[in-house]
């Protein structure tokens, strides 16, 4: 059978790629609690309205001095007063004099540096023995050391993790306007699926995509709605479809091909998606197809598990990051390296190829392996696999010892 795909021209990956970032924008913005926006991306800036920490405080648990007091040791100090984190003591410290203080405590006026507990001696609670000297500033945390008032201290564009919440709760930012979260529709097609918990009988298959779609979509943030099963009938693919084109993003898997029973692209025109590219010149994951509903992206995955996968990663998740509200360098960045093939790699055709593989140190030289079984629907392949190598369109081989580019997993 003729591969109806060759026949036309087939959209680049990189064009591919740029088209859908093109397309998508940025949801609307919420304001929420700041604990509950965690993985999502800021709306605002976030700009310091206070130093922190707001005073001088104590690096260290030990004793308060003026460091000239103690350029010369051993010396003894009398000890004047004692400072526990929460409590402030108003006494001036006077020169000769110490005070104990605790990790966190606030520093008295005078003090410039804290000799810690191990350099001393103290063996009444009138005197302590200095041990070691100190210079200013040692073991002191200065007032806006960490975060000066007025700095910009979190970006538009910046996803929350914990850190960042640990910062906006360190600076009472009690709520945070933030990109929302984005519901995904996601739908399965094909006659040969069946649902997991059913028998396998002869020429079926178990539907895997559903749950490899909803997996990485979760991992992304992303809200799903699970559509289900769709056999390739109008009718069905019709009703389904239309449900899916409610939410932020609709995908499918399957039906995409250029088969008697693929149904999906027809079905996508007839509901009114504008169909930008069908069929992109990769390997796997050719019959990738990319539409708009009214501004919402809908995307047609092939039905292999690999290609699937592949497709998702490759397009699918730049475009999600980029609507999340993520800046530009993070949703546009691959983890790509340079590593020496181990085996060689041979490809007939102009395609950019995505080929599974591992890479792998071999004493300080990075040394990747590629895997004899390359089928779009060997999904353990993707378990077993730590990256794609990249062979791109007018390369034909890779040869055992030559430099590729890799992307990881």
């Amino acid at each position: 059978m003729n591969d109806i795909f060759s026949q036309k021209k087939m959209i680049s990956f990189t064009e591919a790629k740029k088209t859908i970032l093109e397309a998508v924008h940025p949801v609307e913005a919420v304001s929420l609690r700041f604990h509950k926006a965690r993985k999502l991306f800021l709306a605002e800036n976030i700009i310091a309205d206070e130093n922190v920490p707001s005073f001088h405080n104590s690096a260290m648990d030990g004793f308060a001095v003026h460091s000239e007091d103690v350029n010369i040791v051993p010396v003894d100090l009398k000890i004047s007063g004692e400072i526990s984190a929460g409590n402030v003591l108003e006494s001036e410290l006077r020169r000769g004099e110490a005070m104990a203080i605790f990790t966190g405590a606030k520093i008295p006026l005078g003090c410039d540096a804290v000799v810690q507990q191990e350099w001393t001696e103290n063996t009444d609670n009138m005197t302590v023995k200095i041990l070691r000297t100190v210079q200013p500033r040692q073991n002191v945390r200065f007032a806006g050391e960490d975060i000066p008032k007025g700095e910009v201290v979190l970006c538009k564009g910046q996803q929350l993790h914990a850190a960042e919440i640990g910062v906006l709760a360190s600076l009472g930012k009690i709520h945070v306007r933030v990109y929302r979260p984005l519901r995904v529709a996601i739908l399965s097609t094909g006659n040969e699926l069946v649902n997991i918990d059913e028998e396998v009988r002869d020429g079926k298959i178990r539907n895997s995509n559903e749950f490899v779609l909803e997996a990485m979509l979760r991992e992304n943030n992303c809200g799903v709605v699970n559509l289900g099963i769709a056999n390739d009938a109008i009718d069905e693919l019709q009703s389904k479809i239309s449900e899916g084109l409610n939410y932020d993003v609709c995908i499918t898997s399957g039906g995409v091909s250029v088969g008697k029973y693929d149904l999906v692209e027809e079905t996508l025109r007839e509901r009114g998606v504008e169909i930008i590219f069908s069929g992109v010149n990769i390997k796997p994951g050719k019959p990738f197809l990319f539409g708009l509903y009214h501004s919402k992206p809908v995307f047609g995955l092939p039905g292999n598990p690999v290609s699937a996968m592949m497709t998702f990663l490759q397009f699918i998740k730049p475009a999600l990051l980029k609507m999340q509200g993520s800046i530009c360098s993070k949703y546009a960045l691959r983890n790509t390296l340079n590593a020496v093939m181990k085996n060689a790699y041979q490809k007939n055709d102009t395609k950019r190829h995505f080929v599974r593989g591992i890479v792998e140190n071999n004493n300080g030289t990075l040394v990747v392996r590629t895997f004899e079984n390359q089928s779009s629907n060997a999904l353990s392949s993707m378990v077993k696999a730590n990256c794609f190598v990249i062979i791109p369109e007018n390369v034909q081989h890779a040869r055992i010892g030559e430099s590729v580019e890799v992307e990881m997993l």
